[in-house]
């Protein structure tokens, strides 16, 4: 049976009334009215499309997407040099949410579950031909739980690094210590003592301090790590204040040597923008424990990691998340060829 949906298509968040957009929001991370306000400044001159499922009046599922030309990617200069030449003649219509490595989609449970997906596809296949996309894409898709029922014509790949997520249960950070092994507190301590002998001092601020010297150093572990670069990292920093954040720096004196900024939606958090010198030891672990320790005394009920450094994340307690795939589609023939290559 076809569920009566009604569909409503938006380019910015401000023309959804807040209630319905945030009754969407519950128990889904990076999700909220505010998020997105916050997501828009970043990424402005990026049109979004909102695509919102109601039934009955009351709202029941939603897909974010983001019309872009400008998509980094983890590969070599040449093949970066052809998707940018690509992208600047057919855009990319990616579904995620802004800012954070998440799914830009809510979808309802069972029996409806489906249908909407094939409803709210429907409509953005229709947008992408009308901006002649090159690829209609659905980022940080789980594959393991509830994973989505694709149309013909998608392919689902996985991307290279998974994300982690600390589960956090403690009433404070010593609560939290006093659940790691006995190796792993150990380790704690050494790491701590080796950078007080170092002159490493960590601060915390409710907004970004010190751009100038911070985002060489985000540069630095992004190139350390191959990994595509944050375009919008200054964008995210100048705009952090429009949701709850902490500012985490590792200074010596007046040198910063590393950063991170911590970003609140509901009760989960993420952290990112993380910058190094490598040069220095030991900022990075007490970084690290210092995200911790700000989560926990937030309130937040899930830290998100990012990827790499996953024994050590999994000696802190993180778990890998499933939802490393990216299901696409495109129109045009060689496009598909391409993405087959590229997987």
């Amino acid at each position: 049976m076809t569920a009566p949906f009604d569909l409503r298509i938006a380019h910015t968040v401000t023309e959804i009334d807040q209630f319905a957009w945030d009754h969407l929001a519950v128990g889904q991370p990076f999700a909220s009215y505010r998020w997105y306000q916050f997501g828009e400044k970043v990424l402005a001159g990026i049109t979004p499309v909102y695509i919102l499922l109601s039934l009955d009046g009351q709202p029941v599922a939603r897909s974010t997407f983001w019309l872009t030309r400008q998509e980094p990617w983890p590969a070599p200069a040449p093949l970066n040099i052809l998707l940018s030449a690509i992208l600047r003649r057919w855009p990319l219509l990616i579904c995620r949410a802004p800012v954070a490595d998440y799914s830009g989609f809510v979808l309802p449970t069972s029996p409806l579950r489906d249908r909407a997906l094939m409803v709210m596809v429907q409509a953005v296949r229709a947008i992408a031909q009308q901006h002649h996309v090159s690829y209609l894409l659905f980022d940080w898709v789980d594959t393991e739980h509830q994973p989505p029922v694709w149309p013909d014509g998608f392919e689902v790949s996985s991307i290279a690094d998974a994300g982690t997520a600390l589960q956090l249960h403690w009433p404070d950070f010593e609560s939290y210590l006093g659940s790691l092994s006995k190796s792993m507190r150990k380790d704690y301590h050494r790491h701590l003592n080796r950078a007080r002998d170092a002159g490493i001092e960590i601060k915390t601020a409710p907004v970004p301090t010190r751009l100038d010297d911070a985002l060489p150093l985000i540069r630095r572990v992004e190139q350390e790590h191959g990994a595509a670069p944050k375009i919008h990292a200054q964008a995210i920093l100048e705009n952090a204040a429009l949701v709850p954040a902490v500012w985490l720096t590792a200074e010596i004196g007046e040198r910063l040597v590393g950063c991170g900024l911590l970003l609140f939606d509901g009760d989960a958090c993420c952290l990112t923008l993380l910058g190094l010198d490598y040069d220095v030891r030991y900022a990075y672990f007490q970084l690290f424990y210092a995200a911790i320790r700000a989560a926990i005394e937030s309130g937040a009920r899930t830290l998100y990691g990012g990827s790499g450094a996953y024994d050590l994340k999994e000696r802190l307690g993180f778990e890998m998340l499933t939802n490393n795939h990216i299901a696409l589609v495109s129109d045009r023939r060689l496009f598909r060829q391409f993405a087959r290559w590229m997987s």
